[in-house]
This record gives C-alpha cells, structure tokens and sequence, in this order.
C-alpha cells in the first residue's frame, strides 16, 4: 500500500509557467492573499487529521507493536494488514492506478505507478523502508484542432522516498519518517511533475480489531516553482465473509493543495475501495483492491470521477 503521490496537476504546470510571464504588482497581492487563505485551510485539515488519529488512539487499547496483531489473525490477515501499512517492514512491488473521467470524454487521465519496496533491516535502532514511484502517465493534450484533445504517453518524474522505523515504539501506533526526492526522468512536457526536487514525508498506522487506520503526509518542493502537499487517509475494515473469505474495505487516497495554483488548489476525492489478499504457493502475499472517487474538489478542468486499482505483491 502506498504512499500515492499525487501528480494529477502535471498536466496545469505549463499553463502557470506561461502566466508566470505576465505577473505585476497586484498579482502578487493576490497571490499573498490566496496563500494565507489557502495556508489556513491547509491548517485545517491537517489538524481535522490529527484529530481523527487522536480519536483512533483513545479508542485502541495500548498494546504493543506485536499485540496489535490479535492471535486470531492469520496468514491471510497479517499479509493483509501488511498490504495496508505504509510502516510494514517488507520486501516488494506495489502496482498504484488510477484513470480520471470527464468532464469530457477528451480529458480521461491515465495514472499508472510502479513501486518497488525494499527493507534494510537494523536490529538495534529500527528499519528503513526504501521506495521507488515511477509514474507512467497519459495526459490529454490539443491535438492541434480547434476542441481536438489527444492522450500524450510518457513517464513523469520518478519519486524515492526513505522511511526511517524506529523500533523502540510500544504504543498503538507506528511512526515513520524521512526524506524524499525527485529525479528528472519525464520524458515529455505534458508528463512532467516536480522535475529535480526533494520534500519530507511521515507516515502513521495502527490496528484495533479488525479496523486499521493511518496517514502518509508529504510535502514535495520541485523546478518552475512546483510545491504539493499531500495528505493520504488510511481506513480499512477488514472482514470474514463466509463464501468469499476475507476481504476488506475502506478509504484510501490523496488529497493534495498545490501551493502554486492560481485558483482551485485542492484536490479531494470523496468514495471506497474494496479488495481482497491471497497467500500463493510460493508464500508470497497477493494484494488487490479496486475504488471509485468522486473528486468534489478538484482544479479548472480536472476530471469529476476516478477509478483506481491496485495490487502488490510481498514477499
């Protein structure tokens, strides 16, 4: 399960380099403006997440990093929990999309991601946790007529992030942090996100019964004044069906604000994903989970809806 970073606004970057041009005086009063709004927002809402983690907490009984796994959990629920926790110390490929719809059918948006994972395990002070996000993407571009719009291919910027797990915590939660980094890898205009850029990110998880819950929060700096933060919700309820199994549901994606926006700076996906885990013969964990977001914020022009898909496989 990963931490999704956002790069749904690659395709406005060129439009507000080309505005960038023109900027006076008074653009700049209204951009200081917008950026103390825009920051009180930000504030909100991570400070809305902060509670909800809070809450997670009062009602989760202490316990530690082992007891969060109840002794009824089994092969499948643990490679389950591990597919899900942004935290776990695993080896492994996750596979992130997303296609964006409307508001025309000119303006689908292609968001595939490749995430290999790799664990370098200290035993005295903790873990870390490398990841790798190549986004492979298909933006809409003119395609030269007067309302034409083609899907330009290509790859956008590769992230690399390092997630330092200490390992002397015994509270209901897991923490996580360290520093990311972007490389110039796009391979086209339209697909380009960050360019050479670097940022923070953390990230949180916890268990309570058959609930886990969590967050990744980044914030990504990069060329042509490209500045993201992101905030990745993690609520899953995981399930015993008699027929099916087990299998899971939840809320997992990225609300992103970019801080070099113009105007509607927010992204906020609003739906569920629902998926499932086997355990194969090789004993490696199969992941899958498919969802549906309805983007009720999104910027001029961005899709309305998304359907997501995912799978990992750990080993």
């Amino acid at each position: 399960m990963m931490d999704k970073q956002s790069l749904r606004t690659n395709s406005k970057q060129h439009d507000h380099s080309r505005q960038r041009d023109s900027i006076d005086a008074k653009h700049w009063q209204n951009r200081l403006y917008e950026f103390r709004t825009g920051f009180g927002e930000l504030k909100q809402l991570f400070l809305s997440s902060a509670l909800l983690a809070l809450i997670c907490m009062s009602s989760a009984a202490p316990a530690t990093a082992q007891e969060q796994v109840p002794s009824e959990c089994d092969e499948v629920c643990q490679a389950t929990r591990e597919s899900q926790d942004p935290t776990a110390a695993v080896n492994g490929v996750f596979l992130s999309n997303s296609i964006g719809f409307g508001p025309s059918s000119d303006d689908t948006l292609y968001n595939f991601q490749v995430q290999p994972i790799a664990t370098i395990a200290q035993q005295e002070w903790g873990n870390v946790l490398l990841r790798g996000v190549i986004p492979v993407l298909g933006v809409p571009v003119p395609d030269g007529t007067p309302m034409g719009r083609e899907t330009e291919w290509g790859i956008s910027d590769t992230i690399l992030h390092a997630f330092i797990i200490p390992s002397d915590q015994n509270g209901p939660l897991t923490f996580a942090f360290g520093p990311q980094i972007s490389l110039d890898t796009h391979t086209d205009d339209a697909t380009q996100g960050a360019g050479w850029g670097g940022g923070i990110a953390t990230a949180v998880f916890g268990a309570s019964g058959p609930m886990t819950y969590g967050a990744l929060v980044n914030h990504l700096w990069g060329e042509d004044d490209y500045s993201t933060s992101t905030i990745q919700p993690i609520v899953f309820y995981n399930l015993n069906t008699p027929g099916i199994g087990d299998w899971f549901f939840g809320y997992n994606n990225s609300i992103t604000y970019d801080w070099s926006a113009d105007d509607n700076a927010w992204e906020v996906p609003v739906g569920l994903s629902a998926g499932k885990t086997f355990i194969l013969k090789s004993k490696k964990a199969l992941s899958y989970r498919i969802g549906a977001y309805s983007l009720v914020e999104t910027a001029t022009g961005g899709n309305d809806w998304e359907l997501t898909f995912s799978a990992s496989l750990l080993y």
